[in-house]
């Protein structure tokens, strides 16, 4: 993993995979539903549009500040997505286990995901500037 993986990748990436998983719950939530397993109706596509609405707002400050200078603020935004994709990823495990929702795919995706956060936050951090 080492000298290839840096945080313009993991950003980037990041922000390209939960992109196709927010423009799904924003465009087509009764799709994306049924796909989890989760009963249809007007909750539904109403909570996942707003499921939709923050990953959308993450992407966005995710693709925006992959170019950005490795300053304090960046790594804060890089913990802060680190935070957010650790709990989900907890909470798909969840629902895979415990709901029998077709979590899984998304487990794997987002512990990739952090894995790759962890690598450039913690294991190989690039110089904060």
């Amino acid at each position: 993993m080492g000298g290839t993986v840096n945080s313009k990748l993991v950003l980037t990436t990041t922000a390209v995979l939960i992109g196709i998983f927010g423009l799904g719950w924003l465009i087509m939530p009764d799709v994306m539903g049924n796909y989890w397993r989760i009963e249809p109706g007007d909750n539904l596509n109403y909570m996942g549009r707003r499921y939709a609405a923050f990953m959308l707002g993450l992407v966005v400050a995710l693709w925006s500040a992959r170019n950005a200078p490795n300053t304090q603020a960046r790594r804060a935004l890089m913990i802060g997505a680190l935070v957010a994709l650790a709990l989900t990823t907890a909470i798909s495990l969840y629902g895979a286990l415990a709901l029998a929702l077709n979590a899984w795919p998304a487990v794997v995706v987002e512990f990739v995901l952090v894995v790759g956060f962890v690598w450039v936050l913690f294991v190989k951090p690039e110089p904060v500037l």
